[in-house]
C-alpha cells in the first residue's frame, strides 16, 4: 500500500514528532510505502493534488484538525482513493463524531492499517464552500472569529475568547427554507451539521455524516454562567443539553438573517454574512473508520 501523509506543521497544541516517529515504525513494520506532504497555507491544494498525479496512493492521511481534513477532502472530492484522519489537531470534531481512537499510537495504525471504509457526506455552502463536520453562525463562530485575529493555542486558547465572544453575539431571527416547509426562529447561534456532536464530546443531533441529510441546530438562548462554567470545563459554551434540541433535519436549506453574522466552517473564520444557500452532497468521499464504529 502507498500512503500520503498531509500534515499540517502547526494543528493543534502538541508536537507531530511522536506521530511521524509512529508512522515511520508501523510504515517499516507493514512494509508500507509512504510519503509525506507538509501544508504551508500557500497553494496547498494544488501541492496535493501534483503529489496525487505522481505518487498514486492508495489512501491519503490526513494530519491535522478539521480544517486540514476539510483541505484533504476538497482535494479528494470525485477522486476513488479514501481518506483517513490523523487526529492532530485542538478538538478533532470529525475524529470525535467518528469514534476514531484518541491515543496517538493506535490513531497511526487505524490511518495505515484500517480496512473498513464507509462513505461520508458533504456539506456545501453556496455552491462554493465545502464542509465536512460542522459550520455555524452566531456565538461560536465570534469565538473563531476572535481566536483567528488575536491567536491562541488549542483549546485553551479559545476559552480565552469565550466569554467577550457571548457579549458581543446579538441576538439573531432567522427565515429557514426546506423543500419541506419555511421556518422562522430566533436565536444567538445556529449550527448546521454533518455530523453529530462538536469535537469537545457534546451532542447536537442524531445525525450521521452517511444518511444523506443535515441538521440545522439552532440555540435560543445562552446562560453566561453557564457558559463561563463550560469554558472552564469543556472550554465550550455548549454545556446544556437542552440547547440543541430546536434541530431541523434536511438536504436543503435556504437561510436569511435579519443582520450580518460571522461564520466558520469546520473551525476556518469565513466573514459575516446575512445570507446562505446549503446543501448535501452524499456519499461524496469514503473514509476508513474503526470496525466496530456505530457513527
Amino acid at each position: 500500500m502507498k500512503i500520503l501523509f498531509v500534515v499540517n506543521p502547526v494543528s493543534g497544541a502538541t508536537s507531530n514528532d511522536k506521530a511521524i516517529l509512529f508512522i515511520h515504525e508501523k510504515a517499516r513494520e507493514t512494509r508500507t510505502d509512504f510519503k509525506f506532504c507538509y501544508t504551508t497555507g500557500e497553494n496547498d491544494e494544488d501541492v496535493i493534488l501534483t503529489q496525487l498525479k505522481d505518487y498514486e496512493p492508495d489512501r491519503v492521511v490526513a494530519c491535522g484538525g478539521d480544517g486540514t481534513v476539510q483541505l484533504v477532502a476538497r482535494v479528494l472530492m470525485g477522486k476513488n482513493v479514501p481518506i483517513a484522519i490523523l487526529p492532530l489537531g485542538s478538538a478533532n470534531g470529525l475524529a470525535t463524531a467518528l469514534g476514531l481512537p484518541q491515543g496517538l499510537e493506535d490513531a497511526v495504525t487505524l490511518s495505515m492499517t484500517g480496512k473498513k471504509v464507509k462513505p461520508l457526506d458533504i456539506l456545501r455552502f453556496d455552491n462554493k464552500h465545502y464542509c465536512t463536520h460542522l459550520a455555524d453562525i452566531g456565538i461560536n463562530a465570534r469565538m473563531v472569529k476572535r481566536y483567528t485575529e488575536e491567536g491562541g493555542s488549542g483549546m485553551i486558547g479559545y476559552a480565552k475568547h469565550l466569554v467577550q465572544s457571548i457579549k458581543e453575539s446579538p441576538l439573531l431571527k432567522y427565515t429557514i427554507k426546506t423543500p419541506e416547509r419555511t421556518y422562522h426562529k430566533e436565536g444567538y447561534m445556529m449550527a448546521f451539521a454533518n455530523a453529530h456532536m462538536y469535537g469537545t464530546g457534546i451532542h447536537i443531533s442524531q445525525g450521521s455524516v452517511s444518511d444523506g441529510k443535515f441538521e440545522i441546530c439552532n440555540v435560543e438562548r445562552v446562560a453566561l454562567d453557564d457558559a463561563i462554567k463550560a469554558g472552564l470545563t469543556k472550554f465550550n459554551v455548549f454545556i446544556d443539553k437542552n440547547m440543541f434540541s430546536d434541530v431541523i433535519s434536511c438536504a436543503k436549506a435556504e437561510i436569511t438573517i435579519d443582520q450580518k453574522t460571522d461564520f466558520q466552517i469546520d473551525g476556518e473564520y469565513m466573514g459575516q454574512i446575512d445570507h446562505l444557500h446549503i446543501d448535501i452532497l452524499p456519499s461524496y468521499l469514503h473514509i476508513v473508520t474503526q470496525e466496530d464504529n456505530r457513527e
